[in-house]
Parts: structure tokens; C-alpha cells; sequence
């Protein structure tokens, strides 16, 4: 199994930050020059800033040029917003991606008894999970202020079902890794700005000038392999061959001599 997601997350459509806009098309540009062209790109919330026909509007104009299918979840800001409202799942080949909406801010007894039947019809198939908020403390403290209630029910859920290898969130602005109720959990950063990677509950809230980043996940068949890839200007190349020919041709060749499950990925 190579299976390829891509996600995008907090666009914020409309809100404080100007050129949102302008930074998804970024990523959408991204996404489409990718010879590897990823299975399903899933955007995990935030879509808008306010949720209004407006933003809404603008944010399917602007991911209407996509070349790859994708999805959503709503986030906190996207309550207003009907479309992609409740839970649900995609099959592709080899994987199954259930996306759940949190954008009540809470994971509630009944949200926990639908995904603990719905992870149970398919105990032999891999399974991914999209959801807008991460399920643990990230040590921010004020993004952790308005978090996901109900953590604790999400995750007798998952630990249930040993077939969840991945969970993948948005909501906090920044890369985060942790490893939580058996499985790896990713948080994307977001394209329309960052928030500061600082652990000390005596600072106020900051955001940093960090790049508009999105997030790659690669499903092989024992593990998964989670990267976060600038877009827009941050993203614009120097070949290293300039600067070292001769390591680039002996990586050539060295590549040539070696097989990787990478091999096995399909072109576009």
C-alpha cells in the first residue's frame, strides 16, 4: 500500500489576516505541481473565519482549481457553514479515512458511540482520522483554553481499535507530533498565519511570521511518514547542484541502486 494525503488546514477565509486568500491558492498551487499527485487532499477545519456566504463563496472559488479530490471538516469558525456537516468516511485503496466534525468543540457520548460502530465494521482495514481540533494538551496554553472537550471519550474510542494508525488535526497554527491512544497524531500548521511555539503560560498569545505551511502524509504498509512543506514564496527552490554537482550525480546513482516503497508511487 502508497497511499498520499495531503491536508491543508485553518485557512481563515475573511478573517484578520490579509491575503488568506491569496496563501490558499498557494497551496493549491502547490498541491497541483506535485508529480506524485496525492490520493485526497483534506482540509481539517477553519475554512472561513466567520462562517458567512461571502467567505464561503470565496473559499470554493479559490480550491475549485484542485486538480486531486478532496474533502473537509469544519472547524470552530465554520458553524454557520452546512456543507460538510457530520461525520463521515472515504475508502481509497488500502485505506480508510474517517473525518469527524468537531466544530462544536466537544466529542460527546453520542459522537463517541457512532465512531466506536463505525471503527468496528471496518477492524480490518487501516484507518486515518481527520478531525479540526487535536485531541491532547499541545502546551499553548491559550490555544489549549479552547480545545476539544471530551478528549477522554475520543480516546477510549481509538484505543479500542488497534486499526487507527494515524490521527491528523488542525486549529493550533503549528506542526505538532505526538503519539497518543496507540497511534501517531499530526497537527498541520496553517496557511494563513502561524501561532508561536511558546510553552511558557506566562507569555501572552503571539503569532510568528512563520511561512503558510501544509501538510504530506504517507500511508506504506507497516507505518506511516508525516512531512509539513512550505508554499508560496517560502517554498521557491535552489537546486543543490549548483552548489555540488558531484554529490548530486553520486546520489543519482546511488538512488538507481537501491529500491524504496516510494518506487511503488504512481505519477500523475
Amino acid at each position: 500500500m502508497t497511499v498520499v494525503l495531503a491536508q491543508i488546514s485553518d485557512v481563515h477565509l475573511g478573517g484578520p489576516n490579509p491575503g488568506s486568500g491569496d496563501r490558499l491558492s498557494d497551496a493549491v498551487d502547490a498541491i497541483n505541481s506535485m508529480s506524485r499527485r496525492p490520493d485526497l487532499v483534506l482540509v481539517t477545519g477553519d475554512l472561513t473565519h466567520s462562517g458567512s456566504r461571502e467567505e464561503w463563496t470565496e473559499f470554493n472559488e479559490r480550491i475549485a482549481p484542485l486538480r486531486a479530490p478532496w474533502d473537509a471538516v469544519r472547524g470552530n469558525h465554520d458553524r454557520r457553514i452546512d456543507a460538510h456537516a457530520g461525520h463521515r468516511s472515504v475508502e481509497l485503496d488500502g485505506l480508510h479515512v474517517v473525518l469527524l466534525d468537531t466544530s462544536t468543540d466537544e466529542f460527546t457520548s453520542d459522537d463517541a458511540a457512532w465512531l466506536d460502530a463505525h471503527l468496528g465494521e471496518h477492524r480490518s482495514v487501516p484507518t486515518a482520522i481527520a478531525l479540526h481540533h487535536p485531541p491532547f494538551e499541545t502546551g499553548i496554553w491559550w490555544m489549549d483554553c479552547v480545545g476539544l472537550r471530551g478528549i477522554d471519550r475520543f480516546e477510549a474510542v481509538v484505543r479500542r481499535h488497534e486499526q487507527v494508525r494515524h490521527v491528523m488535526s488542525g486549529h493550533v497554527h503549528r506542526p505538532i507530533t505526538t503519539t497518543w491512544a496507540g497511534c501517531l497524531v499530526t497537527v498541520c500548521p496553517s496557511t494563513s498565519v502561524a501561532v508561536a511555539g511558546d510553552l511558557d503560560p506566562r507569555h501572552d498569545p503571539a503569532e510568528t511570521d512563520e511561512p503558510p505551511m501544509i501538510a504530506l502524509h504517507v500511508y506504506l504498509d507497516a507505518t506511516v511518514i508525516s512531512h509539513t512543506v512550505a508554499v508560496g514564496a517560502a517554498a521557491n527552490r535552489t537546486p543543490i547542484s549548483i552548489a555540488a554537482p558531484a554529490f548530486v550525480d553520486w546520489a543519482r546513482a546511488e538512488r538507481a541502486r537501491r529500491t524504496s516503497p516510494f518506487d511503488l508511487a504512481p505519477t500523475h
